[in-house]
């Protein structure tokens, strides 16, 4: 994709609250029809002791037959004691999510490849029919404990040109959505600036003014193998990357501290 290359770096003040991969195959009956036993004993022993799952809550007046149906999506879910990270699994798709303390890609990547090559383990897909990893990001005083600056100082100019004209004190909320696609790699790339409340990862706000930058990086390209899986999600680490960096500004670099 056509972003400049920045330097990939780590800073002080984390404003991540939430980042997820996940990877689609094709439909394994197997993971709907019986408990992921196998796939515990092994998981549980790499960090993930507790264990759950999750049904959609589905209307009662619905036709028997389309209930069944919908009550196969069974989520399996496994956390780390901390519940930071969560693994989850059903029949046509296998994730893992950081929710908190994030420490830097490397860690990310090598959690995943163990979860992954549990998965081909027990499971052995045909291949991966999508794969994405999304970052989500959220900038406010709270995350940054600054009160010098307001968070629309760190929303580039051309991200929301509004910043820029007189109408905007009468700006509340702003979003832009865009879809980026080079051919090989997609990007859905959300920017919001609004009063938020609610829980971010484990970050709990309320009605705080914030910049929250959501970058979707997608595959929609058969893969198999997954020292393949794992090599795609580190060109979709550096798009992100590349990404965030066009989305924000010089103010906010310099507010969340480089470590050296």
């Amino acid at each position: 994709m056509h972003f400049k290359q920045f330097e990939r770096v780590e800073y002080e003040k984390n404003i991540l609250f939430e980042v997820v991969f996940q990877a689609r195959f094709p439909e394994i009956m197997k993971i709907s029809r019986e408990e992921p036993a196998d796939f515990q004993d092994i998981i549980r022993k790499e960090g993930y002791p507790e264990s759950g799952s999750n049904v959609p809550n589905l209307p009662q007046d619905i036709p028997n037959e389309l209930k069944r149906m919908l009550s196969d999506e069974k989520v399996f879910l496994f956390f780390s004691e901390d519940k930071n990270w969560q693994v989850s699994l059903t029949k046509n798709f296998i994730a893992l999510a950081c929710k908190d303390n994030y420490l830097n890609y490397q860690d990310f990547r090598e959690r995943l490849g163990k979860v992954l090559d549990t998965f081909n383990k027990v499971y052995e897909p045909s291949y991966f029919s999508r794969t994405g990893l999304r970052y989500r990001n959220i900038v406010n005083d709270k995350a940054l404990l600054i009160k010098e600056k307001s968070v629309r100082d760190f929303v580039p100019d051309y991200i929301f040109p509004e910043l820029n004209q007189p109408i905007e004190e009468d700006s509340n909320t702003l979003e832009k959505t865009t879809l980026f696609d080079d051919g090989n790699i997609k990007a859905n790339v959300a920017h919001t600036l609004a009063k938020v409340s609610g829980d971010f990862g484990k970050k709990q706000i309320t009605d705080i003014e914030s910049y929250i930058i959501d970058i979707d990086c997608f595959s929609e390209n058969k893969i198999q193998g997954i020292s393949n899986v794992l090599t795609r999600c580190d060109t979709f680490k550096e798009t992100e990357w590349n990404i965030f960096q066009w989305s924000i500004t010089d103010e906010l670099r310099q507010s969340m501290g480089r470590k050296s």
